[in-house]
């Protein structure tokens, strides 16, 4: 966006002033500044020309201040306008001013609110691969975008396997070597929470190009790729992309419309909480963070207290082991810093406590001064002695690294000694500094090097404190709900969209309950926020995930959140469910197949909203299970022509009885799927239930239609 201003307030200073400081007043030009010149008359010096720049200056400010003309992010160079669809083009200029917007030859005006706001619609428009600029006229100046195309906008959200790169993907070089032949476009709204709806989000599109699509969506990419061809590669397609990794449900809701939903508890809650912080001032708050801190210091060495009160370095007095019967008999040498496998493979595996210690020497220069010890990032928590005397220490914090501050030291020789407790995971010291630093010299004791080392105890059975941070404003933390709807979502819901491809349910994945009735409501609020109850919706049904559990073929697990995918997207309706079981990997929660997501989500776009005939793009589903012949059970599905096993035998199937123990069936596809599948297990004489791909990772199943999709996880009861 480029902009152009002639300020009326500079020119009226410069029309009273000038005579008086030898200035003219500027010529309307198309300018981004307006002209400041000397008279022919006068030719001052720098010194004398800086004076009079910064009496007009000053002047203005006195006066009313000129109002810029912007243009919200989205309304930037290289935009893609969503066509068939009134364009509400937003942004911000003086109070009540008119505003024209053109674009091309289409052009609309408006007056802009007493804050300044202005929302003008330009008319709906057919597809165009013309490059046009979008232009907006106001009294005090001019905004420009270039380059601006019209054709099918999509949302692309959700969590990290959405937002995952096409770098970080595979066919990462397919996705180059194509991306300049298709118009596909991206806009990258940050990382962002607030606790009221924002105005904007900065960002700023991207045309697709080699140099650029590694940082684009993949899932949105090859979604983009796959709807652009199908529309004959003449219809632009922009990406609007607001995603944010390892982020629940929740926070990409509005507040208001879950207080009007079955979570109205836990909206109001909230929002009585931003209602309380925001009439609290600054020094209460203040107050209330210092009095917060002593209590949690309290805590913080009450624990260290219980959770060292067995540990064996607290029997053997470790914490000065100078004085211990087996030192340095006893301890082992290792340089730090350095994560616990490092000491010792046998540590890989190890949660519990770890004793370091060594001695170090005070000089007369540092010696009866304050010192600040610094400590790289520890895992998870530490506590600090000097000769024995407790000075400091961090409980589950694993990732800042350590600033304490030491009592002044005689000089000579001291030794220090640091428990580090791993409560899961790897522990141990980061890199980085290790040393005692004078904050007012700079001098400094290095530490880093040989120390001993010896293995206490295991993993403290003591609760952990925390500690609440009240200067935060209550609804900014990416879990929160509406946190992110707020600061990303709010300030382009009304970017006029076709629809969203939403990719999200690691997060939520132990409640299924909830995401069953949350994914709706998801749905319903950003339809109801973007004035389009039409807004198209494609999910992504959880890929498969974790080690294959041969002896468990019913876990639940995520197969219970695929299922509250699948009927949370029929009961929001106009949308669709694309599957992704048979796209996983069990030792990775980012699989890297993603073109293969994006085209199965285009598919469903493309015969459910561009209208496209004969296209499949469902999945198999069963719409009846009947005892047949005794012990066995047929399965008979929608969607199910050309039904084949990728590899081998039909598997994924299960059969229970009344005792509900589930055991893996023998499969018969059925006339390629026409007559469905008939199910028997051994020692299952009268199946009462069946399962397919019930797992967290569905290994076993294998079967498919004829366009490829697999058959979607379900568990049902048999009719009788």
């Amino acid at each position: 966006m480029k902009a152009r201003r002639a300020d009326p307030a500079v020119s009226r200073v410069i029309r009273r002033f000038g005579p008086a400081i030898g200035l003219r007043r500027p010529r309307r030009a198309a300018t981004m500044r307006p002209m400041l010149r000397p008279t022919q008359e006068s030719s001052p010096g720098p010194a004398a020309r800086l004076f009079r720049i910064g009496a007009i200056l000053a002047l203005t400010a006195v006066g009313t201040a000129a109002a810029d003309v912007r243009l919200d992010p989205l309304f930037s160079d290289n935009a893609v306008l969503q066509r068939m669809r009134p364009i509400p083009v937003e942004g911000r200029t003086g109070p009540n001013e008119k505003v024209t917007v053109v674009f091309g030859d289409v052009s609309a005006s408006g007056r802009a609110g007493a804050d300044g706001r202005f929302s003008v619609a330009l008319p709906a428009m057919s597809h165009s691969w013309t490059p046009r600029a979008l232009e907006v006229r106001s009294d005090t100046g001019v905004a420009r975008a270039e380059n601006i195309l019209v054709g099918e906008v999509w949302f692309c959200s959700g969590q990290s396997n959405m937002e995952w790169t096409v770098d970080a993907s595979g066919e990462s070089a397919k996705a180059k070597e194509i991306a300049s032949s298709l118009p596909i476009r991206s806009f990258k709204a940050p990382h962002r929470t607030a606790n009221a709806p924002a105005e904007t989000v900065p960002g700023e599109w991207r045309m697709a190009s080699a140099q650029t699509v590694g940082g684009f969506t993949a899932v949105g990419f090859w979604f983009g790729v796959d709807l652009a061809k199908a529309l004959g590669g003449q219809v632009p397609v922009g990406l609007v992309d607001v995603s944010w990794g390892g982020t629940r449900i929740e926070p990409w809701i509005p507040l208001d419309e879950m207080a009007r939903s079955d979570f109205a508890d836990r909206a109001a809650a909230l929002s009585q909480a931003i209602s309380a912080a925001k009439s609290t001032g600054a020094d209460e708050r203040a107050k209330a963070q210092a009095e917060e801190d002593a209590r949690f210091a309290r805590e913080r060495d009450a624990w260290w207290d219980k959770a060292l009160a067995d540990d064996p370095g607290r029997r053997g007095a470790w914490s000065a082991p100078q004085k211990s019967a087996d030192f340095p008999g006893g301890w082992r040498s290792a340089t730090l810093p350095a994560y616990f496998p490092a000491l010792d493979p046998a540590l890989g595996g190890f949660d519990g406590t770890v004793w370091f210690t060594r001695e170090f020497e005070v000089t007369r220069s540092l010696a009866a001064k304050p010192l600040t010890l610094e400590l790289p990032a520890i895992d998870d928590c530490d506590r600090v002695w000097i000769d024995g005397s407790a000075i400091a220490g961090t409980v589950m914090d694993w990732s800042t690294p350590r600033r304490y501050t030491v009592p002044a030291m005689p000089e000579g020789v001291h030794r220090i000694a640091i428990c580090v407790a791993d409560m899961s995971g790897q522990g141990g010291f980061a890199q980085g500094a290790m040393r005692f630093v004078d904050p007012v010299t700079g001098k400094s004791i290095d530490l880093a090097g040989e120390w001993n080392w010896r293995q206490g105890g295991g993993v403290p059975r003591v609760p952990i404190p925390a500690r609440r941070d009240l200067m935060r404003e209550p609804g900014t933390e990416p879990h929160e709900p509406a946190a992110i709807y707020n600061a990303m979502v709010a300030p382009c819901i009304r970017f006029p969209a076709r629809g969203t491809i939403w990719y999200q349910g690691e997060s939520n994945a132990g409640e299924p309950d909830a995401y069953e009735k949350l994914l709706p409501l998801l749905i319903r609020s950003w339809r109801a926020k973007s004035g389009n109850p039409d807004l198209a919706w494609g999910v992504v049904q959880l890929a498969a995930f974790m080690p294959f559990v041969e002896a468990e073929p019913a876990q639940g697990g995520w197969a219970l959140l695929r299922r509250a995918q699948e009927r949370g997207v029929k009961a929001a309706g106009n949308a669709g469910l694309a599957p992704a079981i048979d796209l996983g990997d069990a030792g990775d929660i980012h699989p890297r197949r993603k073109r293969e997501v994006g085209e199965r989500l285009a598919a469903w776009a493309r015969a459910t909203v561009y209208g496209e005939q004969g296209l499949a793009w469902r999945g198999p589903e069963a719409v009846r299970v009947e005892r047949e012949n005794g012990s066995f059970v047929r399965v008979r599905f929608s969607d199910a022509q050309g039904l084949r096993a990728t590899a081998g035998t039909p598997g994924g199937f299960a059969l229970a009885g009344a005792d509900g123990k589930f055991v893996w069936a023998n499969a018969t596809i059925m006339d390629e799927g026409r007559d469905g599948i008939v199910l028997s297990a051994p020692g299952v004489d009268d199946p009462v239930e069946v399962v397919y791909a019930w797992q967290n990772n569905p290994e076993r199943a294998n079967v498919v239609n004829a366009a490829g999709l697999p058959i979607v996880p379900f568990r049902k009861k048999v009719e009788r």
